[in-house]
């Protein structure tokens, strides 16, 4: 359980660190930036830390998840792994023609995020699957047809419904944890030990 509440508070803490370091922004917007162009426009910042961050966290959510669904498993092992691609290879600044590395790690994020979307729908997260998969087709329509009109309105909305979703599963696996160990009843409330 100690492990799990690690967890939680690995994805807690990328999601506030995504969210300052929009706080300086280096001129970008989050209607017109992804995320990928802050973290680009900080290496080694706030961004690019929480992207490591969420991707480590996912690592040490797995164990708790194998037995129980092997292929939800696999599909967050591969968000996992190409997350962490994506923070170690960046993409180019914003006004930069795309280099080899900055399609690698377009790649990889697209890999990363349609794996987590995978496994939200595996798991059962059916409202932020549909949220998360929606806002994934608006960000494609945005990249190939509106010249990335609202793309990172549409990346933002698709990375919420995920994180939520990541956090969901975290808070789920505690809780299941915590009947398991006695803390909780069947109903999840509270067990209190009385003396005498």
């Amino acid at each position: 359980m100690t492990r799990l509440s690690f967890v939680l508070f690995g994805f807690l803490l990328s999601v506030l660190l995504t969210v300052a370091g929009h706080l300086d922004g280096n001129g970008l917007s989050p209607w017109a930036h992804t995320i990928s162009d802050y973290a680009a426009a900080d290496r080694g910042g706030a961004v690019e830390t929480a992207m490591g961050l969420a991707a480590l966290a996912t690592l040490a959510l797995l164990p708790s998840l194998h037995r129980a669904d092997r292929l939800a498993t696999a599909l967050l092992s591969v968000w996992s792994g190409a997350l962490l691609v994506a923070t170690v290879v960046p993409t180019d600044p914003v006004g930069e023609v795309l280099s080899t590395t900055g399609y690698v790690h377009r790649y990889a994020s697209t890999v990363a995020f349609a794996a987590l979307l995978a496994a939200g729908l595996r798991l059962g997260f059916r409202r932020l699957t549909a949220a998360g998969a929606a806002a994934a087709l608006a960000m494609l329509a945005s990249t190939y047809l509106l010249h990335r009109y609202a793309i990172g309105l549409t990346e933002r909305v698709m990375a919420a419904a995920e994180f939520g979703m990541l956090i969901a599963l975290t808070w789920r696996l505690l809780r299941v944890a915590a009947i398991r160990q006695g803390f909780l009843d069947g109903a999840g409330r509270v067990k209190l030990a009385l003396t005498a």
